[in-house]
């Protein structure tokens, strides 16, 4: 699926390897995914026991509750979108209070009532995201540290997660991150094991096809339209080329 809109995930049992396109997470119990504009998603594989409690909200509710969060924290996230808990008792505090939060957002918004709904919804992203960013310290404490291509390369994979269905030029990119297209080059295939950045904006891509590809209602010349293709004919072309079979082909592999 493509989830256009925040998510905030947690895993509560059993484990799973889920896809956002060109990066791959394996999540156990007591794992973190949280992406705050969206993301494709795909759970490439799971355990029968795989468990999960997720929070969504809309990109509109989103940028009115980040107003008073500073931008750093915003970008951690935006760069780490994973996380997995550690034994230690801060942790496993931290780890219990984001279950009571789940709690709270079901109490108001699956079982409470309507009067005051969007007042509620606000208040709490805003108190949820505020403490969230508080958590972060702790997170970095166990994380290493990046050379500035590294970080480079994660600001490219997250920009590639919110652009990649409608910007297909490596100009684009490089651009947005104040860098040139051949130090994009550089970045990316050394930390994206030799993969060009046109690579990776096609790999992208190419999951968003088969996203929207097991939609039954949509035709390949609207896909086509949508992900910003010339035309029925180019994506085709595009999918046979990676995938080896036509978007019809695959379609009918999925039904």
């Amino acid at each position: 699926m493509h989830f256009r809109c925040g998510v905030y995930l947690v895993c509560v049992r059993g484990s799973a390897v889920v896809s956002t396109g060109i990066q791959h997470y394996r999540i156990g119990e007591q794992s973190e995914l949280i992406f705050l504009q969206g993301s494709l998603m795909q759970v490439v594989e799971a355990s029968g026991d795989f468990r999960v409690r997720m929070v969504t909200f809309s990109r509109e509710l989103f940028l009115e509750a980040v107003l008073p969060i500073d931008s750093p924290y915003l970008d951690y996230t935006h760069e780490h979108p994973g996380y997995r808990h550690t034994q230690d008792e801060r942790s496993q505090k931290t780890w219990r209070e984001i279950l009571l939060w789940m709690d709270v957002a079901r109490m108001l918004f699956v079982e409470g009532g309507t009067q005051f709904r969007r007042q509620q919804e606000l208040n709490f992203l805003q108190s949820l995201l505020m403490w969230v960013f508080n958590t972060i310290q702790e997170k970095i404490g166990g994380t290493q540290q990046y050379t500035r291509k590294q970080a480079l390369s994660h600001q490219f994979v997250g920009l590639l997660r919110e652009y990649a269905t409608r910007e297909h030029a490596v100009s684009f990119y490089a651009d947005r991150m104040c860098i040139s297209p051949r130090y994009l080059y550089e970045v990316t295939v050394e930390c994206q094991g030799g993969r060009t950045p046109k690579q990776l904006i096609d790999e992208q891509r190419l999951a968003e096809v088969k996203v929207l590809l097991s939609d039954p209602h949509l035709s390949v010349t609207e896909i086509a339209e949508q992900l910003g293709f010339a035309d029925q004919s180019y994506l085709t072309r595009f999918f046979r080329r990676h995938t080896g079979m036509s978007p019809k082909a695959f379609r009918a592999g999925i039904r």
